[in-house]
């Protein structure tokens, strides 16, 4: 079984900063990435996942904050450690808004960094699974025609098969037809099984 690869991203303007980040996780098996700006950040492939960001707070152009808000508003949502050598009240309060995982004073302690990373990486583990099976879930429900729609519909309201044909006007072999093209699309064996993949999407 292939390993995952987990990737951490490194946002400083400080080449000394980076450097100092990069030793601390550079012997372990994650996959580095270093940018000198957020802005340099936003014009990378923010899709590889699971991953952890951390960033620097205050940077020339766009700050750390910004950037965390930035990302949140394009729906990018891996973990983030945010790190400061002037934390303060205001500055911590917007990064919490904005989801940030966790936020550590400069110089920090390289064990509660790597445990911040670790923790960051879990969380975006599962995160991203999730995500995965929301959009495997999507794109069977697309599968299904519209008369295929009407009667799941109905089936997720608890409707027996003869209930759902006087609903709809139909034949109860034409509903017994859909319900098992629907099975059979969305790969499910039971009713449990379609109200998981159904909950899911409507979340």
């Amino acid at each position: 079984m292939t390993k995952t690869e987990r990737h951490v991203f490194i946002v400083d303007d400080d080449h000394a900063s980076r450097a100092s980040l990069r030793a601390i996780i550079e012997t372990t098996d994650l996959t580095i990435h270093e940018f000198d700006s957020a802005e340099s950040l936003l014009q990378s492939n923010l899709q590889l996942r699971p991953a952890c960001l951390i960033t620097d707070q205050r940077m020339p152009g766009m700050s750390g904050i910004q950037l965390i808000e930035q990302l949140r508003s394009r729906n990018v949502q891996f973990s983030i450690i945010v790190l400061t050598a002037f934390p303060d009240t205001r500055s911590t309060v917007r990064a919490m808004q904005s989801r940030a995982q966790t936020l550590l004073e400069k110089p920090c302690n390289p064990q509660e960094l790597w445990d911040a990373i670790q923790k960051g990486l879990e969380s975006d583990a599962e995160n991203f699974a999730q995500e995965q099976k929301l959009e495997t879930a999507k794109r069977k429900l697309a599968t299904l025609n519209s008369g295929e729609v009407s009667v799941l519909e109905l089936l997720m309201e608890g409707l027996a098969n003869k209930v759902i044909a006087n609903r709809l006007g139909i034949g109860l072999r034409t509903v017994e037809g859909r319900r098992a093209n629907i099975f059979e699309k969305l790969e499910v064996q039971s009713i449990p099984e379609l109200t998981l993949i159904w909950m899911a999407t409507k979340s």
